[in-house]
């Protein structure tokens, strides 16, 4: 199996055909929020992305997504963890609840924690009378139902008892980090590889495998070279996976060269 490489090619495929089984240790990733569409046709005049249109209907979005994750399940090493980044907006406020339950209701996988991610800039609703502005978003860390008390994370022991009861660092669930790396004309809607920094710290052991389902312009795999990782992506749109390679070869000095190989462009 290659890593540190980002194939062209919808998430399922690559979890079919490229990756071996149980060989992923984290899932990292902030899926299309299916929020594009807005009143007078926004998702025609100024789409959130260059190739995937961010609009379904609701039902089909969250059908969608569990086969996603029972996709995830074939991958996912044991005791491996999914960090899930997903919000909502104006035309969709409950999608977000509705998509965790059916991701409990319908595959292995249930809700270990929760994240809040405070950004350093809010979106407003200026023009709504009882929207408060957002400047929150959640991350979802999500396990097997099977390992809720086994999956993996970097808290250190702080003390052990005399009857060896192990106490562990304390570590707040609420991270600052900027809102994106930068809009562009294919991407509108890019990571925050201070986020992704801070959860690698918290859940990854270096030389790990981190796959991102939709790595976008490469925020994720700019993340993993930065904490010693390695890392897998799937981008269905070509230009933003040439994007993601420009991007890696000027942070990581070209090292990236060897391995662009089948499937990655």
């Amino acid at each position: 199996m290659d890593t540190n490489i980002i194939y062209n090619e919808d998430c399922l495929t690559t979890m079919s055909d490229r990756i071996d089984e149980k060989s992923i240790n984290i899932i990292l990733t902030s899926p299309p929020y299916n929020m594009t569409k807005r009143k007078g046709g926004y998702a025609d005049k100024q789409p959130r992305y260059d190739v995937y249109v961010d609009w379904k209907d609701e039902q089909e979005y969250i059908d969608w997504t569990t086969n996603i994750f029972q996709s995830f399940d074939k991958v996912l090493k044991e005791n491996g963890v999914i960090l899930y980044n997903f919000s909502y907006s104006t035309e969709n406020p409950s999608l977000p609840y509705k998509v965790i339950c059916a991701i409990m209701g319908s595959t292995e996988f249930t809700l270990a924690d929760t994240i809040v991610w405070k950004k350093s800039n809010s979106i407003p609703h200026p023009a709504s009378y009882n929207r408060l502005n957002r400047c929150y978003e959640f991350v979802y860390v999500i396990c097997r139902k099977s390992e809720i008390s086994s999956f993996q994370c970097n808290k250190k022991v702080v003390k052990v008892s005399p009857k060896n009861q192990k106490y562990y660092e304390i570590v707040d669930n609420i991270i600052f980090a900027k809102n994106n790396d930068g809009s562009n004309p294919l991407n509108k809607a890019t990571y925050s590889s201070e986020l992704c920094d801070q959860l690698l710290k918290i859940y990854s052991s270096q030389d790990e495998v981190v796959y991102d389902p939709f790595i976008g312009t490469g925020t994720t795999a700019i993340s993993c070279i930065n904490n010693g990782l390695k890392y897998i992506g799937s981008e269905i749109s070509k230009d933003q996976v040439d994007f993601s390679y420009d991007r890696i070869k000027q942070y990581a000095g070209g090292v990236e060269e060897t391995n662009t190989g089948v499937g990655s462009r």
